[in-house]
């Protein structure tokens, strides 16, 4: 049977550096891939920041490379990317640096309107950063309410009966100094406990990414952009481990 692949893809975002404090307003772009061969197609939403979002200096971000690693394993998959740079968790009354709606401003139109079987949550590393040089400086989003927020998307998620996978963060390299990853591991904590708790995929890219400097004695400049962003090469690695994952529930659901 043939194979049909479609691509929509409509504006694209400017980028966001993490450490940009000049104001901006940007829209969500539309990007959806799907993969027909005739069954049951899962819909599938990847929902959250710049490491989502797709970007002009990546070949493929992980929600575009899923379709074809999930259809090796049997899968047919419609993802749809609803990454937005510069985007938390909260809303932009919570924390406003950037004029985006932030994840709570859109949970409702990027996420549940499209009625999905499985929704990708990546949010952390705008929640945890601390803007200025103070290592006790106050994150953008504060723990508790960054965890709050998680909660009620998975609550809000299964209540409709579609899976969840959480993404941990990935740690920062770079010019970022120690005490912003010290921070960010709290946050990275917080993703574990929920997924233990609420019984949802789990995918680690903090322990994903160090695990590989620590294994293969590579740069951090292999898999990142800079510092922060993960370039192709660290893209394949969350879609692997982000496909094992979706193979992983639905042989439990099966």
């Amino acid at each position: 049977m043939n194979l049909i692949v479609i691509l929509i893809f409509l504006k694209l975002l400017p980028l966001t550096v993490l450490g940009d404090y000049s104001n901006t307003t940007v829209e969500a772009p539309i990007e959806t891939e799907k993969l027909f061969l005739g069954g049951k197609v899962l819909k599938v939403v990847a929902f959250g920041n710049s490491i989502t979002a797709t970007r002009n200096t990546i070949e493929q971000v992980y929600a575009q490379r899923l379709p074809f690693l999930l259809l090796e394993k049997g899968i047919e998959a419609e993802v749809i990317n609803s990454g937005i740079p510069g985007s938390h968790t909260g809303s932009i009354k919570d924390h406003g640096l950037f004029q985006i709606k932030h994840g709570m401003d859109r949970f409702e139109t990027d996420v549940l309107a499209h009625n999905p079987d499985l929704v990708i949550i990546g949010f952390g590393t705008n929640d945890a950063h601390i803007d200025g040089s103070a290592p006790d400086g106050p994150s953008r989003i504060p723990l508790k309410r960054y965890k709050r927020n998680l909660k009620m998307m998975i609550k809000a998620l299964q209540s409709q009966g579609a899976e969840v996978i959480l993404l941990a963060p990935n740690g920062l390299r770079g010019k970022y100094p120690e005490y912003q990853n010290v921070r960010l591991k709290q946050y990275v904590e917080v993703v574990k406990k929920l997924s233990n708790k609420y019984q949802t995929g789990l995918v680690d890219n903090f322990k994903l990414f160090s695990d590989y400097y620590d294994i293969k004695e590579n740069a951090a400049e292999e898999i990142l952009l800079d510092g922060v962003h993960p370039n192709d090469k660290g893209h394949a690695l969350m879609a692997d481990k982000i496909c094992q994952e979706i193979v992983r529930i639905d042989m439990l659901k099966n």
